[in-house]
């Protein structure tokens, strides 16, 4: 990494601007706790964009009262009607500003200086578009479950889409940052409705662009009962499927070996790994 001044490693004047987006929908135990996390990042040239999908169960009223604390810093995007996941998604991006975007959800929780160091990653080299790092993951109660991301999928670096077709996504969502100018005009697809991120990971990288992390953990990852991924379905297996029909055609047929090691090859691979290891 090149030197950084102190001035843009605390994202003064001339530092790149930074929008936290935040996806919420009923999460009012946690909302409070999620944006202060983002709110209080130590990055000055910052805003936090949350998109509320008309929640029911206070969390409005909670992201209201942040917008009069936090009037300058907190952009509160509230939908008067559910639209679902990847909609909402786009209609929080829609008003991101920020050269750089970061994603959570509005259950996790950002640590101190998340923000400042991604944000010095990606500004060091413009071929880099793509930042992540390793996340803890907690239960409902905030209590830290022993388990990181890092556990389940290991944190790779590389150039262009293959290793993260083959290899799955390496960072959680939360721990993501991209470089706004490689989102595509669709944002997140629309015909991913459950399940989109991955392919706005594929979409942003490319097949050149420079992705990687940052060392040690800087956010925390709810994992409870209401995640929509706790249980597998036909929903995420379809957008799973779709986001590989998508990157095919958006990509002219480019990395089909790679999809293939990902549906055939991993798997296998993997009921290797645990019979040598029972």
């Amino acid at each position: 990494m090149t030197a950084i001044d102190r001035d843009d490693e605390a994202g003064g004047a001339g530092s790149p601007r930074i929008s936290i987006l935040v996806i919420c929908y009923n999460q009012n135990k946690y909302i409070r706790e999620a944006l202060e996390s983002a709110l209080e990042q130590d990055y000055e040239n910052l805003e936090v964009v949350v998109a509320d999908d008309a929640s029911r169960d206070g969390t409005q009223t909670i992201i209201r009262e942040l917008a009069q604390r936090y009037p300058h810093r907190l952009k509160p995007i509230l939908n008067p009607q559910n639209v679902g996941i990847t909609a909402n998604s786009n209609i929080g991006l829609a008003h991101c500003s920020g050269e750089f975007i970061a994603f959570m959800g509005g259950d996790d929780v950002l640590l101190p200086g998340k923000i400042s160091r991604q944000a010095a990653w990606l500004a060091a080299d413009e071929k880099r578009v793509l930042c992540g790092h390793d996340v803890d993951w907690i239960d409902a109660d905030g209590v830290q479950l022993g388990i990181r991301s890092s556990d389940r999928v290991p944190l790779r670096e590389g150039r262009g889409a293959s290793g993260i077709i083959r290899n799955g996504t390496p960072y959680a969502a939360t721990a993501v940052m991209v470089r706004r100018s490689h989102i595509p005009s669709y944002g997140f697809h629309p015909a991913l409705p459950v399940v989109s991120d991955w392919k706005l990971w594929l979409d942003v990288v490319g097949s050149d662009g420079l992705y990687g992390y940052i060392p040690g953990i800087h956010a925390r990852y709810r994992r409870h009962r209401d995640n929509v991924t706790t249980r597998p379905s036909w929903r995420i297996t379809h957008d799973v499927l779709m986001t590989a029909w998508l990157s095919l055609w958006h990509l002219r047929g480019r990395y089909l070996k790679d999809w293939l090691h990902y549906f055939l090859l991993r798997p296998l691979l993997k009921r290797i790994y645990r019979g040598l290891h029972v």
